[in-house]
């Protein structure tokens, strides 16, 4: 049986239900894996848990206070400035938390923010490379007497206890992640602090030394089936499966394929990754034209945001075609056999690439210019040194 519904991550909520009952549940952690899998959806519910007066053993109990305050979702938060603001129901001494995310399965539109006095959360303002500071220490004027370091100190107005959560936490730049070593070192009693993020390797090692690392693994196929349908991505069984073998494991990557678009512009990507030689001028143009694409969906995200969004998608479809290459070149023959997606291609390419570190590099090229996307490089750029690269 899943924590709390949440499907697939059953060893990380054991880990933390033995700490909580023995009263040791404090300090700092990180949590790290593929984005979309219910990092941000265990979080909140382990702050809830933690905050709640009346716990179930490791469970809310969803009628005090505290679990109604939780509970709360507040309408969708428009305002996007980087500082500390202060309302009149936390009378300056919360964060304001940052736009909520479409990226975890239990909330494929939007997963609000808690609206309790007693939790903050951090992350990255939209079309910002990184945390500024300002929420972390408070703006200069007022630096560390403002924001998550400062509040996170205060006194809670309910309980005994306090959670903040720091999403987006690869993207930290060092003066960012400075201003957080002291509280991630000695938070206060029954503090619980939780940083989001990717990859460990993507942290720097002052933030990854403070911090008890917890690793969340993809979804498997059949956890995430059960999550597209229970939140109604999925029409039927036949639907999500199809959906969930595609996605890696990822309900943000699920929602992603529902894109029709997308499933005509992947045979194409595969016939090209095919080629002895891909015609990076050509080919480049397309890709940018695929992710140039006028979005249909009416939703309040960026167009910036969802173009950056559909070449991740594209690229991370070429990291896997070169990964099942790399497994074919090596003696593997399961990516031909339940591959219906690109065994075809997958048999071409070995014909015309048969050298598997040859495929290892363009695999590992992938992933960089992935990570690129992440840092806010120009697309086009991007695209056109990427396919420059594999060929």
């Amino acid at each position: 049986m899943s924590w709390q519904e949440i499907e697939g991550h059953d060893r990380v909520a054991e880990m933390f239900s033995r700490a909580f009952s023995r009263g040791r549940l404090e300090g700092s952690f990180l949590f790290t894996g593929p984005e979309g899998i219910g990092k941000r959806t265990f979080a909140f519910q382990l702050a809830k848990t933690i905050l709640c007066l009346s716990p179930d053993g490791f469970a809310p109990c969803g009628e005090c206070e505290s679990c109604r305050l939780f509970s709360l979702k507040p309408k969708p938060i428009q305002d996007e400035t980087v500082s500390a603001k202060k309302t009149p129901s936390a009378k300056g001494r919360r964060a304001a938390p940052s736009p909520a995310k479409p990226d975890e399965p239990d909330e494929p539109a939007a997963l609000a923010i808690p609206n309790h006095p007693d939790f903050y959360y951090v992350a990255k303002p939209p079309e910002r490379a990184q945390i500024p500071i300002e929420l972390l220490a408070g703006p200069k004027e007022n630096r560390g007497r403002e924001g998550l370091c400062y509040n996170i100190f205060r006194t809670p107005y309910l309980g005994t206890r306090k959670v903040a959560v720091i999403d987006d936490a690869d993207t930290l730049n060092e003066e960012s992640a400075n201003s957080l070593l002291k509280t991630l070192e000695e938070p206060p009693r029954g503090a619980v602090i939780i940083l989001i993020g990717t990859s460990p390797a993507k942290q720097l090692p002052t933030i990854r030394s403070r911090c008890q690392s917890v690793r969340f693994l993809p979804l498997s196929t059949r956890d995430l089936s059960e999550v597209l349908i229970r939140r109604g991505i999925a029409a039927d069984f036949d639907e999500a499966k199809r959906l969930a073998r595609y996605a890696d494991g990822s309900c943000k990557n699920a929602i992603e394929f529902q894109n029709q678009s997308l499933e005509q512009f992947r045979p194409e990507l595969y016939r090209n990754l095919a080629q002895e030689r891909v015609d990076t001028l050509s080919f480049s143009k397309r890709v940018m034209e695929f992710v140039d694409e006028k979005r249909k969906e009416k939703d309040k995200t960026s167009d910036g945001e969802i173009k950056r969004r559909r070449l991740a998608l594209v690229l991370s479809r070429a990291a896997r075609f070169y990964r099942d290459l790399t497994r074919v070149l090596t003696g593997d023959t399961s990516p031909l056999a339940g591959n219906i997606e690109s065994g075809t291609e997958l048999r071409q390419a070995a014909k015309n690439r048969p050298d598997p570190d040859r495929a290892v590099r363009c695999a590992e090229r992938t992933v960089e210019a992935i990570e690129q996307i992440d840092r806010m490089g120009n697309l086009a750029y991007i695209v056109e040194a990427w396919l420059a690269d594999v060929r």
